[in-house]
Order: structure tokens, then sequence, then C-alpha cells
């Protein structure tokens, strides 16, 4: 189970250690020297720095914290409560009634190679602008100019095959099929039944479509293909496309690079619509809502315990070209429009009505803003465990010690005084962040 901590930090007063004796020393404003038989003795005022905190052998315990067998798998954790972020996070677990169930998995086991910030360049247009300057690639890519030519050669490869289809009309005419209502950040996924379970940058599985307010459509009325004609709602277009391949337990290897962290869902249940269920494939109907097993069968849905494949998306349409990379799993440029990836992030989390979220992140804190007294819930969303610990890796205060987090596990904590307060986590002691409270 996932373990909780509540503590209230407060500024420790250390007291100044003393030393006794006499000087002959006269010093800067001083006062004269008095009788020898006057005399009084002198103490000087020293200060005691104190001692670095010594902190429990966690190396060993984290050793002892078990971790998922492979990049497929789900470690053997029940958190007590909703973990992690859609898109942003390697696991997600959310509150389903009574229970915890696991419902994510994105990316490689331990550190991913994330690219989310505005900051950086990231989507399909700048990838292509980087390399076409000439600038040095930079480290947050983590690949060489080699590979990201490569990578421009494969995603100009999306890019043509997505433009093949500018409408429903033409996926339909290619022998296509809706699979889903239009996803929020993402769009319909439109199915192409011959595009088999391989990787192929040449026929992605899927191709996505979008259209302003389509994401408020059910399902039942977005429409369907009559033979080379769609027939529904009028308006989508596309925005990119959807890899669909035969799950492993290792991480595929699709994409040249490391940009592509591919996702498995969990607990899904998805059911198909009265005028189309014969065209439904559970397994390609993404806009099936998470569950247990009950819950689902009681609506009449169909329950997947994993749906059996790696998943990837891909932003390759200019007009849509994603501020959170061209692989994000959610686009802010695609309908309802989000301001920015951190905007996204805040939008997929999984809400906590009774703390300040702040989820640690492919071995990231992130920045954390809270006001005197509020709850802030550091929740574990990474493959290994980690520590949230007062001061820095150079001079730890202990102040307030989380002790190891394993997957799934959160800590509490809340301040009694504005200020900032530096922590970071003991075993990556380059993790680190400033928590500010006002």
């Amino acid at each position: 189970m996932g373990r909780s901590f509540m503590i209230i930090v407060t500024t420790a007063v250390l007291a100044a250690g003393c030393a006794s004796g006499g000087s002959d020393e006269v010093r800067a404003g001083a006062p004269a020297p008095v009788a020898e038989t006057d005399a009084v003795p002198v103490v000087p005022s020293t200060t005691v720095a104190p001692a670095p905190a010594t902190l429990p052998d966690y190396e060993a315990e984290a050793a002892a914290v078990a971790q998922a067998p492979n990049d497929a798998s789900l470690p053997d954790v029940v958190p007590e409560g909703s973990v992690g972020s859609y898109g942003f996070s390697r696991y997600v677990f959310q509150s389903k009634g009574d229970e915890v169930v696991p419902t994510l998995i994105e990316g490689p086991l331990g550190r991913q190679t994330r690219c989310q910030d505005l900051e950086q360049r990231c989507s399909y247009t700048e990838l292509i602008e980087l390399y076409e300057s000439g600038d040095a690639i930079p480290e947050y890519l983590n690949m060489d100019r080699a590979t990201l030519a490569e990578l421009l050669d494969q995603l100009a490869r999306v890019n043509k095959a997505v433009s093949a289809y500018p409408t429903l009309d033409a996926a339909c005419a290619a022998g296509m099929f809706v699979a889903s209502a239009q996803n929020a950040n993402m769009g319909i996924h439109v199915y192409d039944t011959g595009a088999g379970s391989g990787f192929d940058p040449d026929r992605p599985q899927m191709i996505l479509f979008a259209k302003e307010g389509g994401e408020t459509i059910p399902r039942p009325d977005i429409g369907r293909c009559e033979g080379d004609t769609f027939v529904g709602e009028q308006g989508f277009q596309p925005v990119g496309a959807v890899f669909n391949i035969a799950l492993t337990d290792e991480h595929p290897d699709g994409f040249a690079g490391e940009l592509d962290n591919w996702h498995i869902h969990y607990n899904t249940c998805s059911g198909g619509t009265a005028e189309n269920e014969d065209q439904v494939n559970p397994e390609s109907d993404l806009n099936g809502a998470s569950a247990t097993r009950e819950q689902c069968e009681a609506s009449g849905g169909s329950f997947l315990p994993v749906v059996n494949s790696w998943m990837m998306h891909t932003y390759v349409v200019p007009e849509f070209d994603p501020q959170g990379g061209v692989f994000s799993m959610f686009n802010p440029n695609i309908w309802p429009l989000a301001g920015s990836p951190e905007d996204l992030e805040g939008l997929r989390m999984i809400p906590d009505p009774d703390a300040v979220a702040a989820p640690i992140n492919n071995f990231d804190y992130g920045r954390i803003q809270a006001g005197v007294g509020e709850t802030i819930r550091f929740a574990n969303s990474d493959s290994v465990p980690h520590t949230v610990t007062s001061g820095s890796a150079l001079d730890p205060t202990a102040d307030f010690d989380s002790g190891v987090l394993g997957t799934g596990q959160t800590y509490d904590l809340s301040f009694e005084s504005p200020g900032e307060y530096p922590l970071f986590c003991v075993l990556h002691p380059e993790m680190q962040t400033t928590v500010v409270v006002s």
C-alpha cells in the first residue's frame, strides 16, 4: 500500500556554542582595558555550524522495493488513491469507486526522453527547422545529427501517409472505419484494417481526424462509413496518426532516437454503438473509459484487462503542430485548445481536491507552489523509488524526509510559514526543486 505522511515544517533553532577565555588583543571599537583587579572575563561569541543531517541508507531500502519486471508489466502495487497524469507520467492509477486500478503505462523503464516544454524544439516543424539551421542538436533530444535526419525521414513518410486522407470520405473509400468519438486534444481514431500489427511509417494503423467542437459530439452522432462515403458530422480534417503494434515485453524500437514513448492501456471498458456495433473493434475503440471489470460489465461494455498493443500518437500536420512535441499523447492545438503543455498537464492530472498535486514524473518534481498550511501531495509515478528530502545533496537538513517512495506511493507535506523550501532526492541527487509557499 502507498503510505502518506503529514508533517508541519518548523524552523530549527540551534543553540550557539560558547567558549570562555581572556585575550590581550585590543579590537577595533572595543573599550580600553581596565585594571587587573577589576578585570571581567571576555566571552567571545561563536556560531557553531549545524552538523550535516545523517540520513538512513536509502540505497539499501530502494534495492528492496519491488519494481516491474519489464517495460510492459505493472508493478505489484496498489496506491491509496489516484496517481499520475496521462501523457506526462509513466504510470497512471485511477480511483474507480472503492478500488484503485492501473490504467496506463507510457515509455520504457527508468528515464524517458521527454520533450514537453515550450522552450524545447520538439514539434514536427521545429525539428525540421532545427535540422535545416545547422545548429547543434540540443542535449534534451538525446540524439545526434544523423539520428535526427533518420527521424525526420520517418516523420515525412508519416506526413505523406496522413495527407493521403484529406477527408473522412477518402478514409472510407480506402476501407477504413471510425473507431472512436473525438477525444479531447487528440481526435477521432479511424482504423486501417489492412495496416497489420508491425511498425511501418508509411502505413500507420490509424489516422486521427478532428474538428472544432467535435469533442462534444456523442459517439453515436459522429457517423460511420457506408461504402466509400462517410455519413455523419462534416468538417473533420486529418491531424495526425496512431501506431498500434503488437505487444512485447520490451519497449518498441520504432522511430529513430528515444523521443517516442509508446503506451499501453490497462483496465479499459469499451463498447460499440447501436448503429455501428459491428464495425467497432474493442481493441481499437480508444474512446473506452477506464473502469473496473464490475463497473464495465454493469454498463454493458466490453472489459479489457490490457489492450494488447503498444500505441504511439504522431502529430505531423503543420497546422496542428503540437507545442508538447511530435509524439505527445495529447495535443494542445487540437480542440479544446490549451494554452501550453503545462496547462494540458493540469487538465490530464487525476484530480485530488484535498491537496496540491506535486507529481514526481520522469525524475522531476516540477514547479511547486502552495499556500501556508496547504497540503502538498507528492506522488511517485516513476518506475523507480525516490525520496522527498529537505535541503540539497550537499547540505541535507532533514527538516522533512519522506523515506523511500516506491511507485504509486505518496507523501504529504505542509508548511506553517511562507518562504522557499529546497528539497531533493537522496537516491538521485540531481533531482532538486524549491517549494514556494505564500
